[in-house]
Parts: structure tokens; C-alpha cells; sequence
């Protein structure tokens, strides 16, 4: 995202054409979204898009405005089922540039018409949830997520084989020697004093490897208090954030929003 940033920031067209940026708020949660609030501002942002374009001496400014009226309320209410937190989205009537995207993070309403994109919003959003490794650790199970803007761009699962004391990768997060909730406890318990420093060293190797070929910005760990300080002391990288939380079997998209929320 920080690379497609940039491009945002280098792009600007000559008159007459034009960008139209829209941040749009579509949190349930928000007081101020009851009743579907984020519908009013929408269908207000665009009324004031053509009230602003009427009186254009442009010809070709004014059919823009109305090409991506119709474009950006197709593509968003489209996209209703899809909505969490916010959607943002910069577009010219062309598609020489769209980007929409549907964020589990909160954004501030805004929507600008000009001959670029207005990315400061956007800015401030990597910078408040940058490009970021979470692990979620759980005894035997562990998931790891990549995260940026609140959105996830892969989530990958590991699992401790207790007869070779090494963590293989899981295919996801099904298939009974999973959701059955890994090793026995008993079996577990009676072996973790004894090999946690080999497993805790292995799994932050691998997880040491992934960041810095990811090139992530942050890294965040989620479990039992106890279990993810032990972990901790493994890393050579900083640990940005410790989650003393069980949130293992949420949805990814779930345990990043709690995990950035979490003071």
C-alpha cells in the first residue's frame, strides 16, 4: 500500500478531468449511523458533486460528474453486503484510476473533485495501522496474519506436531486436528516445561523470517498473558503490542480490528 501511496501522490491530470476521492464512514457502531446514516452522505455528497459541476463552463467536466455519479453509487452499493467500518475510493468517469476498498477501520467523511487524488486521510491511516504481522498463539495452534489498513492480505496457520517437536504449516483453520482444539491438555502441559524454549525459538524464527521478508512495519502478539511474555523473549524484533486475549478461533478480520483497537 505505502508503494501504491506514492503513485496516489504522484498522480494529477490536467483540466478538464478530474479525481473524485470519497472517505465514507459505514460503521454500525457509530452512534451517528443509525438508520443507515452513511446512505444520507453518500446521496449528499453526490447531490453536491452536481450542484458544484452544473455551472461548469466545461462541458466534458460536467458529463465526468455524472459518469461517476453513476459509477461510484453502483460500485458501493454493490459493495452494501461487503460494507464493515468505512469504504474508501478514487476514481476518474474513465477508470484510468479506481480504487475502492471496504475497511474494517474507522475514516472521517470526506469526498473532494479535483484534478487529484486527496490522500492525507490515507496517510494518516497507514501510519495508525501500518503494514503489521499479528500472531495469535494458543497453546499447540497458531495463526498469523498480515495486515495493513485494517485490511487482511494473508493469513497463514501453523501447528505443533508433538512427535517432532516442529511446527508445520496448516492448510487453514479445518480439519479435525484443529478445530478440535490441538494437543490434549494433559499431554500438552506435561511437556511444556520441558521443550517451550525449542518451540518458542523455532516459531519466532520462522515468524522473524516471514516480517522481514514481508518488509512489515509492526509486529503484534495475541494470547495468554503468560504464554505470549514467554514468547516474546525469543525475538530478536521489537514487539510492538502484546494482546493478552484469546482470539485464536475469531475471524482474522475480526482479531486485527480488536488487536489495533486494544489500548
Amino acid at each position: 500500500m505505502k508503494d501504491y501511496l506514492k503513485q496516489l501522490e504522484n498522480t494529477a491530470y490536467e483540466e478538464p478531468k478530474k479525481v473524485f476521492t470519497l472517505y465514507l464512514n459505514t460503521d454500525p457502531r457509530d452512534p451517528e449511523q443509525q438508520a443507515d446514516e452513511w446512505k444520507i452522505r453518500l446521496k449528499n455528497a453526490l447531490k453536491d458533486l452536481a450542484n458544484k459541476t452544473q455551472d461548469s463552463d466545461s462541458h466534458e467536466e460536467k458529463n465526468q460528474a455524472k459518469e461517476i455519479r453513476e459509477k461510484v453509487e453502483n460500485e458501493i452499493y454493490g459493495k452494501e453486503n461487503e460494507l464493515k467500518r468505512s469504504i474508501i475510493l478514487f476514481a476518474t468517469s474513465d477508470e484510468d484510476l479506481w480504487f475502492s476498498e471496504a475497511l474494517n477501520i474507522p475514516v472521517t467523511t470526506e469526498y473532494h473533485w479535483d484534478n487529484k487524488p486527496h490522500t492525507e486521510q490515507l496517510q494518516n491511516l497507514l501510519s495508525d495501522y501500518p503494514h503489521s504481522g499479528v500472531l495469535v498463539i494458543q497453546q499447540d495452534r497458531a495463526q498469523l496474519i498480515e495486515t495493513e489498513i485494517g485490511m487482511v492480505l494473508n493469513t497463514d496457520y501453523y501447528k505443533l506436531d508433538l512427535n517432532t517437536d516442529n511446527w508445520r504449516e496448516h492448510q487453514g483453520p479445518q480439519g479435525s486436528d484443529w478445530t478440535q482444539g490441538g494437543a490434549k491438555k494433559d499431554e500438552y502441559q506435561e511437556r511444556v516445561e520441558a521443550h517451550q524454549q525449542r518451540w518458542f525459538k523455532s516459531l519466532a524464527e520462522t515468524i522473524q523470517k516471514k516480517a522481514k521478508q514481508q518488509g512489515w512495519d509492526e509486529l503484534q502478539l495475541v494470547g495468554e498473558n503468560d504464554e505470549i511474555k514467554h514468547l516474546k523473549d525469543y525475538f530478536d524484533r521489537k514487539i510492538n503490542k502484546m494482546v493478552p486475549r484469546n482470539l485464536l478461533d475469531e475471524n482474522p478480520s475480526k482479531i486485527v480490528a480488536d488487536v489495533f483497537e486494544e489500548e
